[in-house]
């Protein structure tokens, strides 16, 4: 992998947003989540879109819960680590307690778009223990599709 993190770039129709090119700078590269919670949950909370506040309301929690005061961002444990992560003893890895609600930046971790130009986008990728070149589901067209579509749903 390049030492930028450049996945692929991914230029999108200027009327539509919908993707017109995928031009991959790492091929075979694979991802499967090893819910080590090492780097995505550990290390301060996201900051929180309207709708990801609004999803997490409407599972009954109210927002001065966990919103990190005088900000949008998820308030954290005093160990920085996410304040909805959990460590399940009996299956020995970390869940996440509003998993289905969960904040669009943790559903996309742990790759990001960098913006380059109102049509164009770079993929790219944080440090996570889940890239592999032999393990995972191939970070390939339609995986890029699926996970932009977090992004862009109206939920």
């Amino acid at each position: 992998m390049d030492s930028d993190g450049k996945i692929a770039e991914i230029t999108l129709e200027t009327k539509t947003h919908k993707i017109k090119d995928i031009k991959f700078n790492i091929k075979n590269l694979r991802f499967k989540c090893k819910r080590c919670a090492t780097f995505c949950c550990k290390l301060g909370g996201p900051k929180l879109s309207l709708r990801d506040v609004e999803r997490l309301e409407k599972t009954g929690y109210n927002k001065e819960e966990f919103l990190e005061s005088g900000r949008w961002g998820l308030r954290g444990k005093a160990d920085g680590s996410c304040i909805f992560l959990q460590f399940n003893k009996e299956r020995g890895f970390h869940e996440c307690s509003v998993y289905d609600v969960r904040p669009i930046l943790c559903r996309l971790y742990p790759f990001y778009l960098q913006k380059k130009s109102s049509s164009l986008f770079m993929l790219r990728i944080l440090p996570c223990r889940g890239i592999s070149r032999r393990v995972g589901k191939l970070i390939d067209e339609t995986f890029i599709i699926n996970h932009l579509s977090y992004a862009t749903s109206s939920e």
